[in-house]
């Protein structure tokens, strides 16, 4: 994968409306084009994959008999069959991956839904960073360029509740998203076919028009 473009999109995840941050591997998105391959969200041909190393042939008699069915009903271009030595070799890998999940409302999320917001966001926890768009009270807006003014306390315990749960805060301005609180950073302890499907989820909703 060594070509890689960004693309932001509104997006169905874990069924939350979301914009989206994604990175699209162009090559693997060609390749798959090329051969007529979509997403692939099985999660049981992506669990069989996530254990076979990319591009190297894997002897069939080293898979037991659910993966071999399960590889079996795979279209064409995320394994190739190497009949006369008796080997498999996996080609699919990842074609996008999404970065942040941004929970959001038409004009920012207003204050008595800011619990919620958080919430919402923070189940995109094992996949990406993710943060809320909110509405900003008209306090906070003053004390964003007056630190002295007085503070929203309810303000105050959304940054806290968001903080610790590492979902970032930002309102929407005129020139883009200006962040009060950044998302923490997204450090997956291990990767798994969990998290390649959520990726195959959003590959699936960005299809062939990605660029």
């Amino acid at each position: 994968m060594l070509l890689a473009e960004q693309a932001l999109a509104g997006l169905r995840l874990r069924g939350q409306q979301v914009l989206a941050v994604v990175t699209v591997f162009a090559d693997e998105a060609r390749r798959r084009s090329a051969v007529g391959l979509g997403a692939v969200d099985s999660r049981a041909l992506l669990t069989v994959l996530h254990d076979l190393p990319v591009d190297l042939p894997v002897p069939r008699s080293s898979l037991d008999r659910h993966a071999l069915r399960t590889l079996h009903t795979a279209r064409p271009g995320v394994v190739d069959q190497e009949d006369g030595q008796g080997n498999l070799v996996r080609r699919l890998v990842p074609a996008a991956r999404v970065e942040l999940a941004l929970v959001h409302g038409p004009q920012g999320i207003s204050p008595r839904e800011w619990d919620s917001a958080v919430r919402d966001a923070s189940q995109f926890a094992p996949f990406c960073a993710r943060g809320v768009v909110v509405s900003c009270p008209v306090s906070e807006e003053r004390a964003l360029y007056a630190p002295d003014s007085p503070r929203d306390p309810d303000f105050d315990l959304l940054l806290l509740k968001a903080r610790f749960y590492g979902v970032g805060v930002a309102t929407q301005r005129p020139a883009g998203l200006r962040w009060l609180l950044e998302p923490a950073p997204y450090r997956p302890l291990r990767h798994s076919a969990a998290q390649w499907l959520f990726h195959e989820q959003a590959w699936r909703q960005l299809g062939p028009d990605w660029s």
